[in-house]
């Protein structure tokens, strides 16, 4: 009996650049809404569920009704948020919804030009305590990386291990923004200027554009369609508080996402050495030692060693995004995370550029320490 279990039958992922110029945030999010139905084998009618960023013009903008009228039919479903209408967290809520029965077909996905605002990455909108200090992105991770690597003994190198792997992953996928750039070494990493200590230019992600969506339904509407259904197996969400709101610090965010990897494994009824493909939020190299600690794939002060050891290559023992990631992908505003899904979900049909061999299980893990809040997901084969 598959009764309600919700499933991903559609997923499509845009050209990512990091401009483009010939399009708008409108056209790159039709495209990927249309796009992921069509991978689904539906039709725009068959969509009653739309968690999907709507940038206008025409309808309301930012309010997800607005979908509606393109899709051709009233919505049960919706969302006017712009984190609920990507990656995990959209995942879990338009999942809940399949498997409550408010909607029996929800797209989530979207498109906002974000990287197209100039000037450094903000962290959001104005923030009493962090905007004073001129505070971003990339030093809020950096604070937690820093004493991480004071407590632990974790090494510039160590860092610049997980740089090179993921960058390199990036420069032969011909999808991403950095295919052919590369390869890079750890000396490579090392040699580009610093951005914010301990953080190299090449430990961080880059920032551009494109879109991404996904469909989820019933696993029973699922045996119709051309495409081997990825259950959602688990998941679960963790808020320290507000993103951004105060300069995240280690002892409060250092492990932050372990008790959703408890919860997620938990319902998934696995274990994290039972994964074979990470698909994790890498806005920097060291996000991804501090989750291979959160997740239990090893102890505190572990991940830096274990990265190193090859463990993270497509071919090691824990391959971390195989597409090349934020690193060298693309990050392209909230869509980067319905990006890591994307990747998921190709692993696990056994088409990605870069496949994991008997992919069966996959983690998807979004936000991270700096943004002080983490959604992750277990994704396998419907069995």
């Amino acid at each position: 009996m598959t009764g309600r279990r919700p499933v991903i039958v559609g997923v499509h992922a845009t050209e990512q650049g990091l401009t483009l110029p010939h399009r708008n945030a409108m056209d790159l999010a039709l495209e990927a809404v249309t796009g992921s139905i069509a991978d689904a084998g539906l039709v725009p009618s068959d969509i009653d569920g739309a968690q999907v960023d709507w940038p206008g013009p025409g309808g309301v903008r930012d309010e997800g009704s607005s979908w509606a009228r393109l899709l051709g039919r009233d919505l049960r479903w919706t969302s006017d948020s712009m984190l609920d209408n990507a990656g995990s967290r959209g995942l879990l809520k338009a999942a809940a919804a399949v498997r409550s029965g408010y909607a029996d077909c929800v797209v989530v996905g979207g498109c906002r030009l974000v990287s197209r605002g100039g000037g450094p990455v903000s962290a959001g909108t104005p923030l009493e305590f962090t905007d004073v200090w001129g505070s971003y992105v990339v030093a809020q991770f950096a604070l937690v990386a820093a004493r991480h690597m004071h407590e632990y003994g974790t090494t510039p190198e160590q860092l610049a291990e997980v740089a090179a792997t993921i960058r390199n992953n990036g420069a032969t996928n011909p999808e991403a923004m950095m295919y052919g750039r590369g390869p890079y070494t750890v000396e490579d990493v090392l040699a580009s200027r610093l951005v914010a200590t301990p953080f190299h230019l090449l430990d961080c992600c880059i920032v551009g554009e494109g879109g991404a969506a996904m469909v989820v339904t019933t696993a029973e509407r699922a045996r119709d369609l051309p495409h081997p259904p990825i259950e959602v197996l688990g998941g679960a969400m963790e808020y320290h508080q507000a993103a951004y709101a105060n300069p995240a610090l280690h002892r409060e965010v250092g492990m932050l996402g372990s008790e959703a990897a408890r919860r997620a494994f938990g319902m998934a009824g696995v274990g994290p050495h039972d994964v074979d493909v990470f698909s994790l939020y890498d806005p920097n190299s060291f996000e991804v030692i501090r989750q291979l600690e959160a997740l239990g794939i090893c102890g505190q002060g572990e991940g830096g060693p274990l990265a190193a050891s090859g463990a993270i290559a497509v071919t090691g023992k824990h391959p971390v995004n195989p597409d090349g990631g934020c690193l060298s992908y693309a990050w392209n505003g909230t869509q980067q995370m319905t990006l890591k899904v994307v990747e998921a979900v190709r692993q696990l049909r056994g088409t990605a550029v870069h496949q994991v061999e008997g992919a069966e299980l996959a983690t998807v893990g979004n936000a991270g320490s700096g943004a002080q809040h983490y959604e992750m997901s277990v994704l396998g084969r419907m069995s």
